[in-house]
C-alpha cells in the first residue's frame, strides 16, 4: 500500500471512529423522552408501575415509563402520575437496582 492509500484508509477509519463516539455519547434518557408523542407520557401510570420489578436498573425503569423521575433524595426518584394529580410513584435505587417502590398520595395543589 502506498502512502496516499494509507492516508485514505486511516482517514476512513478515523471518520468511522468519530461516528461511533458521537453515537455512543448521546443521552439515552433524553432520546426516550423525545420519542414520546405527548409530553405527559414521560410520567408514570399504574400499569407501568406494576411492571417494575426489584433489581431493575434506573435506565430500565425509564424505558418502561417513558421518562426520567425527579431525584428527591440520594437514590430516591419520584414520577408524577400521568392522569391523577393526587398521586405519584416513588422508587428507591441502590447500586444493585430497584429496591423499593411505593405509591405516594398527594394533597393540595399540583406543581404541574
Amino acid at each position: 500500500m502506498n502512502k496516499k492509500g494509507f492516508i485514505i484508509y486511516l482517514s476512513i477509519c478515523l471518520v468511522f471512529f468519530l461516528m461511533m463516539l458521537v453515537s455512543a455519547c448521546t443521552d439515552e434518557i433524553l432520546e426516550i423522552e423525545e420519542g414520546n408523542a405527548y409530553s405527559w407520557q414521560k410520567y408514570m401510570n399504574e400499569e407501568e408501575f406494576n411492571k417494575l420489578e426489584e433489581g431493575m436498573s434506573y435506565l430500565e425503569v425509564v424505558r418502561i415509563t417513558g421518562g426520567a423521575g425527579e431525584e428527591i433524595e440520594n437514590g430516591v426518584y419520584e414520577w408524577n402520575d400521568e392522569f391523577l394529580l393526587t398521586q405519584a410513584y416513588r422508587l428507591q435505587f441502590k447500586e444493585e437496582g430497584l429496591v423499593q417502590k411505593e405509591i405516594v398520595e398527594r394533597k393540595g395543589n399540583s406543581s404541574r
